[in-house]
């Protein structure tokens, strides 16, 4: 496995893990606010790579959300990647934050969510085949809606869903998912870092 360094910032909290040849395990650091998400990336990053004993120039391939979720997230996760390649020429992959959750878990089909405002969800349902494969769009809908799919649901740490969900076990956190997709990834792309900026929910309009 290339070295690659994990970012994910578009759900409650931020995480960074890395893995790769001659590390002993994939390492995870998660931080949560107050702090400014872009700062906490930042420290992250910092942290992980010092735990690995290893420099920006070890690294061969960063991989990062790039939504949907917090428009704020998205931007300082795909700003923090990019910058951190710029000079050293590093390989950039993007990947869904809903594939991503997906990944996390070992059941064969799954709603993954990723939260929106005010009680909304972004939702997307996945079946696992050789890969995990999106079976529909991207929708947006209040979470109470996520029963409608009758699908076990996999979202980020700490999102609150009705009591009856039935709950994905979560083999992973994000940032390890992300790990997990960029191991069986032939070749990076950049162009896959375009972020995903939804509307959090539909505007009502005056009639």
């Amino acid at each position: 496995m290339r070295t690659t360094l994990a970012l994910v910032g578009c759900g409650g909290r931020v995480e960074v893990a890395l893995a790769g040849r001659g590390l002993p395990a994939p390492s995870l650091v998660a931080l949560s606010p107050p702090q400014p998400k872009a700062s906490l990336l930042l420290r992250a990053v910092q942290e992980v790579l010092e735990a690995a004993g290893i420099d920006l120039g070890a690294l061969e391939l960063i991989v990062a959300s790039r939504g949907p979720g917090s428009f704020t997230g998205i931007r300082n996760t795909l700003a923090c990647a990019f910058g951190l390649s710029l000079g050293r020429g590093i390989p950039l992959h993007g990947f869904s934050s809903l594939l991503m959750q997906a990944a996390r878990t070992e059941e064969e089909e799954v709603l993954a969510v990723q939260p929106a405002r005010r009680g909304w969800v972004y939702a997307q349902p996945f079946r696992r085949l050789e890969e995990w494969q999106p079976t529909d769009t991207v929708h947006t809908v209040p979470v109470a809606q996520v029963l409608r799919w009758k699908l076990p649901v996999i979202g980020p740490i700490g999102l609150s869903l009705p009591a009856e969900t039935p709950q994905a076990l979560a083999r992973s956190t994000p940032a390890e998912a992300l790990l997990i997709l960029a191991s069986r990834l032939s070749q990076p792309d950049p162009s896959s870092l375009t972020p995903m900026y939804l509307e959090p929910f539909p505007v009502a309009r005056d009639q």
